[in-house]
């Protein structure tokens, strides 16, 4: 029996291998055909040498570098961790499926090299820090006013709109929240790291997946059964919203009581959907406005998937004054206990990886010092 268990493990662990390698091969051979080519000893003279004094971010999936080409082009330089098979499921997402996309939403790809002793991918330096420096840091010096939250808040919806329904390939980001959503010169909001990506087939009504994301941005239908579909960023979308609008985090490791769901669901019921508004902010926004974002956000986070409005549907809310927006219900008010295996009735296995990612993360852009956000990828039984 043990000699047994040793050949279907091992046989197991060969397969992958091979699958990796062929996955490997494929994008090198892509790669190498395309202009996403650079050399290795290019991107190191543009990075200095990976001089420290370089260094925008670190994050789990590796560092980011700021690099001059010699053509004058300035550029982000992700130096990736290799020798895990995740390394190779992300990176093969980023260069194979992201690589063709374009839209002033979302950070373009540039290449990569992986030629070289490590891989590396290169995407447009965005000059301005992640969306959570900016909104949360106080003494950042920098304050986001009412407009531009609410232009950040379209942009980020425009963006998701056209990987669910505008790109060739229907795609589900999976990871959105505020340090993936990145800030160039004119505050406009870029969706970045796009490692957690998955494609979407048209006639399929979901993808049965391992769960990967950040806790308390993930639906909870993903969280609970591991059942993907574009609804699930819709609800992070929501979730930002109420973050952008409250100008405070969401967190799974606080009492319910706190979390950014209840305290905006309860306004709404009592009608005072104002008064959550970020304080700093002087009242100096539109009420009205204002007042149909929040609903908008409470309308993305819903617990039921089918309630949820699609990304276009969103913008029409948001962009269209005679558009209606329907009354939300309750959002599922989620907290550190789902992830207890003895709290709570959940279908699925303890987790295979759990990390806190205390580090500074950006993923394409300028120095930062990061919000801890806890990353999960748990396995589904079966």
């Amino acid at each position: 029996m043990l000699s047994l268990f040793g050949g279907c493990v091992g046989y197991k662990r060969l397969k992958r291998m091979k699958q990796e390698r062929e996955n490997l091969g494929r994008l090198s051979s892509t790669v190498s055909k395309s202009n996403l080519n650079f050399k290795y000893e290019t991107l190191e003279k543009a990075t200095d040498y990976f001089d420290p004094s370089r260094k925008l971010g670190e994050g789990g999936a590796g560092s980011v570098f700021k690099g001059i080409l010699p053509d004058g082009r300035v550029i982000a330089v992700k130096r990736l961790v290799f020798n895990t098979r995740q390394w190779v499921d992300e990176f093969f997402n980023e260069v194979n499926l992201i690589s063709g996309i374009k839209h002033k939403n979302l950070v373009k790809l540039l290449g990569c090299s992986i030629e070289g002793p490590e891989s590396l991918l290169v995407y447009e330096y965005v000059i301005n820090r992640s969306l959570d420096q900016v909104l949360f840091d106080r003494s950042s010096g920098h304050f986001l006013t009412w407009q531009q939250r609410y232009n950040i808040i379209v942009g980020i919806a425009e963006g998701l709109a056209y990987l669910h329904e505008g790109s060739p390939t229907r795609i589900i980001h999976r990871d959105i929240k505020c340090s993936n959503i990145l800030l160039d010169e004119n505050m406009t909001a870029k969706i970045a790291d796009f490692g957690l990506a998955r494609d979407f087939a048209p006639d399929k009504s979901h993808i049965s997946t391992g769960i990967a994301g950040t806790l308390g941005y993930m639906a909870p239908e993903y969280l609970v059964r591991g059942q993907l579909t574009e609804k699930a960023d819709v609800y992070s979308f929501g979730v930002l919203v109420l973050e952008i609008v409250c100008g405070r985090r969401n967190t799974v490791f606080m009492q319910e009581s706190s979390s950014i769901l209840q305290t905006v669901w309860k306004h709404f019921k009592s009608n005072t959907l104002p008064e959550p508004v970020d304080p700093s902010l002087r009242g100096d926004f539109l009420r009205e406005q204002a007042l149909n974002v929040l609903q908008i956000g409470l309308l993305c986070t819903q617990a039921s998937v089918s309630m949820r409005p699609s990304m276009t549907e969103v913008i029409k809310m948001l962009t269209e004054s005679d558009y209606p927006i329907p009354l939300p219900l309750q959002p599922p008010f989620l907290n550190a206990s789902v992830i207890d295996p003895d709290a709570s009735s959940m279908s699925m296995a303890s987790a295979s990886h759990v990390h806190t990612d205390t580090s500074n993360k950006s993923s394409v852009m300028s120095t930062s010092t990061s919000n801890m956000s806890t990353t999960v990828e748990l396995s589904r039984t079966r």
